[in-house]
C-alpha cells in the first residue's frame, strides 16, 4: 500500500491501544502513516520518514523496564510528537522529571492552550481533549515550555523552544477530542511533505496482496454478515473469483433476531456463489454449559468456530489446499494484545490458539488486519457494497453469548463499604442516588484491561436531570473510585435493589435477550448517531423475578474510543415501557461510560 519515494510518519508503538488510530488519522489528513516497533527504531535507517510520533503505552517511564528508544531525540533531523506514554518519554529522555498515578484523568478533560504555539495554530484556548493516563509530567527539561494546562496538570503539553519537538498528555488522534484532527494536521505541516496518500489506492493493494498469499489455494471464509466479513469476502471474490472462494454462516444460536435468513438473503442477492449455512447451535450452547469467566467464553467459541469450519472442510473434501479468511480489523487484534508490547483487553474469538496456529502454518488469510471501522466501510462503498448493509450496526463475531453476563454465586463481593459511600458521597453533589452493582465488567484504563464494577446513579427527585450532569457525575465516579469502571442510569425514582443470582447459559436467556434487543432497536432505527447499540442481559433480578438489563447506544467511528448517544428522555421512558411488558424482563439501566474506561460491550 506505500509507494516507494512517498514521505511517511513513523508512528513509534510502545503498546498503546491507540497506535494504529493514530496512523489512521495521519492518512486521512493525507499522508501514510506506518507503524514501527520501539525495538530498533531509528529514524537514521530510514529516509523517506517526514515525521516521527511516539504512541501511548501501558507501561510507566518511571519503572525501570520501561520501554525507550535507542536514538537521541534532541538531535533527530525531523519533527517529533510524543502523546500520552510518548509525552512523558520525551520529557524523561529531555532530562525532565515524570511523577506516577498522581493525577489520573480519564475522558474529556478541559484544558487552556497557548495561542501562540505552533502545535494550536487556529485553535481556541480552551478545548475539551481525551484524556486516559495516571502518570504525567512533572518537571520539564530545558529548553521546553509548557502549551496546555488542566485542573490538574500544569503541563498537558509542551513544545521545545525551537518547535520542532512536542508532547501531548491527551490523545488527539481520539475521536472526542475537539479539534484533534486539526492538531494533528498542524504537525503534519511542519514535516513539509506532500498528501499523497488516499484510501483509493488500498483496494487495488489488497486485492493483489490476497493472490499472492492464496497462492493457488482455495478461501474459505466464515461469513457473519457483518460488514467486516462482508467485504473482506468482496475482496477475495474479486481476486480469486467465485470459484475459489467457499463461504459458510454458522447459526451459533447467538444470532439476533432472524439474523441468520437476513444474511443469507443479503449475500445471494449479491450474487455471491458456494454459500453454506450450517446450525451448530447446539453444540456452541452445549460448549458453554458451566462457563462462567468472559474470557474463557471468548476462548471456546472461538475453538468452537474452528472445529465446526474443520468438520465442514472435510465434509467437502477440499484437503489441505485451503485457507482461511477472516474480517479481522485492527481493533481485534490490539485488544487481544496483538500489537507487540500491547497489553491484553480482552480475547476476540478469531485470536484464540487454534486461529494463532492457522497464522503460524501461514493459512490465514485477513485482508483488513490493519484497517479500522470507518475504513473498512469507506472500502466497502468503493467496492460498490450496498450503504445499507456496510453502514450496519457492528455485531460481535460471539454474538449475544458476551451480552448474557452469568454468575456462579449468589453472593456479591464484599469490602465495597467505603466505595459504596465515595460513589454516594459523589452522586449526591449532581443530585443523584447512587450504589455500587454486584457484577462486574471488561474496561480499558490507561492502555490496560480493567474487570470492574459498575455502579449505577438515579434520580431519587424525579423529572429529567439532563444528559450533562449524569456525564459529568459518570466521569467523576470513573476517576475517583477504583472498583468502577463504568456507570449506568436508571430513570427509575426509587430504584429497588436488584440482587444477584446464580445463572448459567441456557436457550431461554438466548431468547429472552433477542426479544429484549429487537424491541430497542426497532424502537431506536434511523438514530444516524448510533453507531452501535449492545442491549446486555445481567444476572441481576428484582423481588418478582423480573432480569435487568443494559442498553449501551455508543457514538463512536472506528470502536478505539466511543462516547454514550444522549437520547431523548421520552424515547428513553418508552423504551422502559416496553421491555416492561415483555415476560420475566425487568428494568433496563442506560450505560452512560465513555471508551475509555469502558469497553463498548460489557464482556
Amino acid at each position: 500500500m506505500f509507494k516507494k519515494g512517498m514521505k511517511k510518519i513513523a508512528v513509534v508503538d510502545f503498546g498503546g491501544q491507540y497506535a494504529h488510530l493514530i496512523a489512521n488519522r495521519v492518512r486521512k489528513l493525507g499522508m501514510y502513516g506506518e507503524i514501527y516497533p520501539f525495538e530498533g527504531f531509528s529514524p537514521a535507517n530510514d529516509a523517506d520518514i517526514a515525521g516521527i510520533i511516539f504512541s501511548g503505552g501501558p507501561r510507566s517511564v518511571t519503572e525501570n523496564d520501561g520501554y525507550t528508544v535507542d536514538f537521541d531525540i534532541l538531535e533527530t533531523r525531523v519533527p517529533l510528537l510524543g502523546i500520552c506514554y510518548g509525552h512523558q518519554l520525551i520529557a524523561r529522555l529531555a532530562g525532565g522529571t515524570v511523577a506516577a498515578e498522581s493525577a489520573m484523568e480519564y475522558g474529556l478533560v478541559r484544558v487552556e492552550c497557548s495561542p501562540d504555539s505552533t502545535l494550536f495554530k487556529g485553535i481556541a484556548p480552551g478545548q475539551d481533549v481525551w484524556m486516559s493516563h495516571g502518570d504525567h509530567v512533572e518537571k520539564l527539561p530545558s529548553g521546553f515550555r509548557s502549551i496546555a494546562s488542566s485542573e490538574k496538570l500544569e503541563t498537558a503539553a509542551f513544545e521545545s523552544l525551537d518547535s520542532r519537538i512536542f508532547g501531548v498528555q491527551f490523545h488527539p488522534e481520539v475521536t472526542h477530542t475537539e479539534n484533534g484532527m486539526k492538531i494533528i494536521d498542524n504537525f503534519l505541516s511542519l514535516c513539509g511533505s506532500e498528501r499523497e496518500w488516499k484510501i483509493s489506492d488500498v483496494a487495488a493493494g489488497l486485492i493483489e496482496k490476497i493472490k499472492i498469499e492464496a497462492c493457488g489455494k482455495k478461501i474459505f471464509m466464515l461469513a457473519s454478515g457483518g460488514v467486516d466479513s462482508l467485504v473482506a469476502l468482496t475482496l477475495c471474490i474479486r481476486a480469486l473469483g467465485n470459484g475459489r472462494v467457499h463461504s459458510l454462516h454458522v447459526d451459533t444460536g447467538f444470532m439476533r433476531e432472524n439474523e441468520s435468513v437476513e444474511v443469507m438473503k443479503h449475500l445471494n442477492k449479491l450474487g455471491f456463489e458456494n454459500l453454506r449455512v450450517v446450525d451448530a447451535s447446539e453444540r456452541f450452547i452445549g460448549a458453554l454449559q458451566g462457563v462462567f469467566d468472559p474470557e474463557e467464553k471468548r476462548k471456546i467459541i472461538g475453538r468452537v468456530f474452528v472445529e465446526t469450519l474443520q468438520r465442514e472442510l472435510s465434509s467437502m473434501r477440499m484437503g489441505d489446499g485451503w485457507m482461511l479468511a477472516q474480517g479481522t480489523i485492527y481493533p481485534d487484534t490490539i485488544e487481544s494484545g496483538g500489537g507487540k508490547k500491547a497489553a491484553k483487553i480482552k480475547t476476540h474469538h478469531n485470536r484464540v490458539e487454534e486461529i494463532e496456529k492457522l497464522i503460524m502454518e501461514g493459512r490465514l488469510i485477513e485482508p483488513l488486519r490493519d484497517l479500522y471501522k470507518d475504513e473498512v466501510r469507506e472500502l466497502g462503498i468503493s467496492l460498490g457494497l450496498p450503504e445499507c448493509l456496510v453502514n450496519r450496526h457492528p455485531f460481535p463475531g460471539p454474538g449475544l453469548a458476551i451480552r448474557v453476563l452469568l454468575s456462579d454465586t449468589e453472593a456479591p463481593e464484599t469490602g465495597f463499604d467505603a466505595d459504596n459511600a465515595l460513589v454516594l458521597e459523589i452522586a449526591s453533589k449532581f443530585g443523584f442516588g447512587a450504589r455500587i452493582l454486584p457484577v462486574k465488567s471488561v474496561g480499558v484504563q490507561g492502555d490496560f484491561r480493567s474487570y470492574k464494577h459498575p455502579a449505577v446513579i438515579f434520580a431519587e427527585t424525579g423529572g429529567n436531570p439532563g444528559w450533562e450532569s449524569i456525564a459529568e457525575c459518570s466521569k467523576k465516579i470513573v476517576n475517583e473510585v477504583k472498583s468502577v469502571n463504568r456507570v449506568v442510569f436508571s430513570i427509575e425514582k426509587q430504584l429497588e435493589a436488584p440482587g444477584l443470582k446464580k445463572y448459567s447459559l441456557g436457550r431461554e436467556a438466548f431468547d429472552l435477550l433477542r426479544k429484549v434487543d429487537s424491541l430497542v432497536n426497532e424502537l431506536t432505527a434511523g438514530i444516524e448517531e448510533i453507531w452501535q447499540m449492545p442491549v446486555v442481559s445481567l444476572p441481576l433480578f428484582d423481588s418478582s423475578g423480573a432480569r435487568a438489563f443494559v442498553v449501551r447506544p455508543v457514538c463512536s467511528q472506528n470502536a478505539m474510543t466511543a462516547d454514550f448517544y444522549r437520547m431523548d428522555f421520552g424515547l428513553l421512558a418508552k423504551i422502559c415501557a416496553g421491555v416492561g411488558k415483555i415476560k420475566n424482563a425487568g428494568i433496563v439501566f442506560y450505560d452512560v461510560t465513555s471508551k475509555p474506561p469502558a469497553t463498548i460491550e460489557w464482556e
